[in-house]
């Protein structure tokens, strides 16, 4: 084997050594960019649970007022049928009134 110059082997480990520092860089980078992703990540699903609970109740009240729209919408058909009943009676009183005011004024005029 022909001997190397020693610079030229030391350069060539200075060389390798620096190509191995910086991968070991990149390694370490890429390493604190996965633990802050997971850093990340784990707080995305505490606020998606959050939100979770805040949907479910949502929900429940939605269907709670559902349910109380659709009795109000009853008890409103009832109070209408009630007036529509009433308004009759009221003019079925006016008519046999108004009958016996006439009769009333043609018979003892």
């Amino acid at each position: 084997f022909p001997s190397l110059p020693h610079s030229h082997t030391l350069g060539a480990w200075d060389m390798q050594d620096a190509y191995i520092q910086e991968r070991a860089d990149a390694m370490e980078n890429i390493h604190s960019t996965i633990v802050e992703l997971g850093t990340i990540f784990r707080q995305l699903a505490e606020m998606v649970k959050e939100q979770e609970e805040q949907v479910i109740r949502i929900d429940a009240n939605v269907d709670e007022t559902q349910t109380n729209v659709e009795a109000a919408h009853t008890e409103l058909l009832k109070y209408f049928k009630g007036i529509t009943s009433n308004r009759w009676l009221m003019i079925k009183i006016f008519l046999v009134v108004i009958v016996f005011f006439i009769i009333f004024i043609v018979f003892l005029t």
